[in-house]
């Protein structure tokens, strides 16, 4: 836990003098840095630890799966309300806030790229893939697959403008 605790306050807030004393007052007085801790040991343990889970939906409404998998970085501005399906993966550096649903349908769970943005109330249901720096808009109900570089919104999702991402592999 305490190497946890480190690695997530080092994450947010970079490299200091008395991390571990830090990172412990920063774990007591920042509910939401408390939640980005809780999320990621409950990743870590897999099924083993349900009383955490338990606390997280409980205390915090956070729900989480026991088979997700979340990459570095994931951000919870808001974190109440959110629910992640067992086989949801979520890319890095992701931005998930308040009222979001990353939900079953079919069997198959979403996949989020990375840089990924899900702003309040969205629902991503299904088998289906969200590519890097995609952004979700508010109370969006995404079915189909979502490209690279495009902002949906609306029900059901419909893409309302497209970034063209720059790859620099020359």
């Amino acid at each position: 836990m305490v190497k946890q605790l480190t690695d997530e306050y080092i994450k947010l807030y970079g490299k200091r003098k008395a991390v571990l004393l830090r990172a412990a007052l920063c774990y007591f007085r920042v509910p939401r840095f408390r939640v980005r801790v809780l999320v990621r040991k409950c990743v870590a343990c897999g099924n083993k630890n349900r009383h955490l889970r338990k606390k997280l939906q409980l205390r915090y409404g956070v729900e989480i799966g026991s088979g997700c998998v979340i990459g570095e970085g994931l951000s919870l501005p808001h974190y109440n309300g959110i629910v992640i399906g067992e086989g949801t993966v979520i890319g890095d550096n992701c931005t998930i806030y308040q009222q979001v649903t990353l939900g079953q349908k079919n069997g198959g769970y979403p996949v989020l790229g990375n840089n990924v943005t899900v702003y309040p109330g969205a629902r991503i249901i299904g088998n289906i893939r969200i590519g890097d720096n995609a952004v979700i808009g508010a109370n969006a109900v995404v079915l189909n697959d979502v490209e690279e570089g495009q902002t949906v919104a609306g029900v059901p999702a419909r893409v309302i403008s497209a970034r063209e991402i720059k790859n620099d592999k020359s």
